[in-house]
């Protein structure tokens, strides 16, 4: 299956494009992704994970829901999703 990632903030940075289209097992979860994705880009852990847990400094969707208010990185994926990383967003 294929699942778009898409990058904003330091994370487009360092991948070096806005979007990318990984190829993933049918039983992939969003652990998975940012495992290859950092196979291939290593400092984009540096951004991603703190001390093995995401960072704090991190937004991560799947299909525009916060992975915090799914199963974090274990969520599961499905063919066609959209995986977002970005700085988060506050307001007042």
């Amino acid at each position: 299956m294929y699942v778009v990632f898409r990058a904003y903030g330091p994370a487009r940075d360092v991948i070096g494009a806005k979007t990318v289209e990984r190829e993933l097992p049918a039983d992939a979860t969003v652990e998975e992704l940012l495992s290859r994705l950092i196979d291939a880009n290593p400092e984009l852990a540096e951004w991603v994970y703190d001390d093995g847990s995401l960072s704090s400094i991190v937004s991560l969707t799947v299909n525009g829901t916060n992975v915090s208010q799914r199963e974090g990185v274990e969520t599961p994926l499905s063919a066609g999703d959209e995986v977002r990383v970005a700085p988060p967003i506050h307001g007042g």
